[in-house]
């Protein structure tokens, strides 16, 4: 009997034993799964895996014995028989139905777009069209929809992702968000801007995924997300003084969260792209002027209670710099002072009603951008005395465990650390470097401070057991390990390093780094040493 003539009665006719076997974490499960209906295939089997359990089919691993079940197979080929016992072996849970139900809707969502496509090239948009939008696009299903991206635990977020993807969501997603663009942002319904947050939030989560890097890859329109992180122009300092403000007109309280909420999925959404190992994702916006201008404005236009919007933005600049011919750009003088603006207004004030722990955490991300740009030939020597100052201000008051806990609250996850191994690793005393910056002493106070700010990094996020197997998977524990034996003598940068592999010893096993590596260390403290091979 196929699955199309199921049966509609309740009565159970097949029944099977299963072990659920979990890889990550290694709990072991016994369920039953019960039909009301007779699978012909281990495909139909998988889909009823898939529904009663909420593992999807790419995760499984059938067998039944010793025998792997294939999927192009036939139950009868196995002889599987009512009664019987079968082990699936999978990674995670996923929310099945709930991605199921985002697809469903990103679908009807696109269907209608489409449908009206001719209409959203005129201007004004017309009565009938803004009455059918608001008819259209359900208040409830949106927020479904932005409550269901990100999932809440980090592991079902892995499987959320590759599920939406394999269900053609990802695809769907791009379509949608192309046809959103088109209506200018000012006349969209508030639940057409909700869901243009929702499919930024939603790109932002699969692009943190390294496990749906390449799909992404495949499918993304960056300009796309451009363009939403440029939906409204922001104009450096235009919010400081209220008769100023350009966007109060058609902002409203409510407004200005949207538009505060866009620009921070956006730019989360960007900063994950742009980690990925394509130089041409990074050049393509560190070159963009509407881009840059639009950073810049964010950074200091934005309402002081707007911090996670300040925080994305930087992190943003930061994932730029990790290819170093983006900093002919972003070394700009007027970039620079921005990020300098920004770091010394981080303190808490009643203004701007930050705790202190916000206040560290922005002068921290301030701090590793000036860093990845401190690596690169090109100087900002007018600025050194203000940097200088402020990194000795946030290295003497920082606290590992209490940035990693408010990072954790953003819930901003890394994917790539070689970039800030590469600082930590810098020579110290490069004299071409120091040269070109015309001054011995002030860019060497200076690239001392940024060594030590990215072994601060190190502190921050390898109190995570999470960063602390992905160092081990890439293999770059060791270099971390080797760090206290390359850094100066006595230097501040030293006991952290030193502090840093202590803490590492009591959460797991260290071995002894490999001479090979030792050397390899050794040389990228003293002659920089090709990352890329990684």
């Amino acid at each position: 009997m196929s699955a199309s003539n199921k049966s509609t009665e309740k009565k159970i006719i097949y029944c099977l034993n299963v072990t659920l076997s979990c890889t990550e974490d290694g709990s072991i499960g016994e369920r039953e799964l019960g039909l009301t209906w007779v699978p012909e295939t281990i495909a139909e089997l998988q889909d009823e895996v898939q529904d009663q359990f909420n593992i999807p089919v790419f995760d499984q691993k059938l067998t039944f014995g010793p025998t792997t079940l294939s999927s192009k197979e036939s139950i009868q080929s196995y002889s599987l028989r009512s009664g019987d016992s079968i082990t699936v072996e999978y990674t995670t849970e996923a929310d099945v139905a709930v991605m199921l139900e985002m697809v469903t809707f990103l679908q009807k969502t696109l269907t209608f777009f489409e449908s009206v496509e001719p209409q959203l090239h005129l201007f004004p948009i017309s009565p009938e069209l803004q009455a059918s939008l608001q008819t259209e696009m359900d208040v409830t299903q949106v927020d479904v929809f932005l409550k269901a991206c990100p999932s809440k635990s980090p592991k079902r977020r892995i499987a959320d992702s590759v599920f939406f993807v394999k269900a053609g969501g990802l695809n769907l997603l791009q379509r949608l968000h192309s046809a959103i663009l088109r209506l200018p942002f000012k006349v969209m319904p508030l639940q057409v801007q909700l869901l243009e947050i929702g499919m930024c939030q939603m790109m932002w989560m699969l692009s943190a995924q390294i496990e749906t890097e390449a799909a992404v890859l495949k499918e993304l329109k960056l300009d796309n997300i451009v363009q939403s992180l440029c939906r409204v122009t922001l104009v450096p300092n235009a919010t400081i003084s209220p008769p100023r403000n350009p966007y109060t007109e058609w902002m409203g309280d409510i407004q200005l969260k949207v538009i505060n909420k866009l620009i921070a999925t956006s730019a989360g959404s960007l900063a994950c792209v742009a980690e990925y190992e394509s130089p041409n994702i990074q050049i393509e916006l560190a070159s963009s002027l509407k881009f840059l201008e639009q950073i810049e404005g964010a950074l200091q236009s934005l309402p002081a209670s707007f911090r996670n919007s300040y925080l994305l933005v930087m992190s943003l600049l930061t994932a730029l710099a990790y290819n170093l011919d983006t900093h002919r750009y972003l070394c700009k003088p007027h970039v620079i002072q921005s990020i300098i603006r920004t770091w010394k207004n981080a303190d808490p004030t009643p203004e701007n009603n930050a705790t202190w722990g916000e206040s560290v955490y922005l002068k921290y991300c301030s701090a590793l951008q000036i860093s990845m740009l401190c690596a690169s030939r090109h100087s900002f020597t007018t600025q050194y005395l203000q940097i200088n100052e402020l990194m000795e201000q946030l290295l003497s008051e920082a606290d590992a465990n209490e940035i990693h806990t408010y990072e954790r609250q953003l819930d901003y996850w890394l994917n790539k650390y070689i970039p800030y191994l590469r600082v930590a690793y810098m020579p110290y005393y490069a004299k071409k470097t120091v040269q070109a910056c015309g001054s011995d002493q002030r860019y060497r106070n200076l690239q001392m401070l940024c060594i030590e700010t990215h072994v601060l990094f190190f502190q921050v996020i390898l109190i995570g057991e999470r960063e602390r197997k992905r160092m081990v998977d890439q293999g770059l524990m060791d270099y971390v390990v080797c760090l206290p034996s390359v850094l100066p003598a006595g230097s501040r940068a030293q006991k952290r390093a030193k502090d840093l592999v202590a803490m590492l010893g009591k959460e797991m096993h260290l071995q002894p780094p490999s001479l090979n590596t030792i050397a390899r260390a050794k040389l990228a403290a003293t002659h920089t040493l090709d990352w890329t091979e990684y």
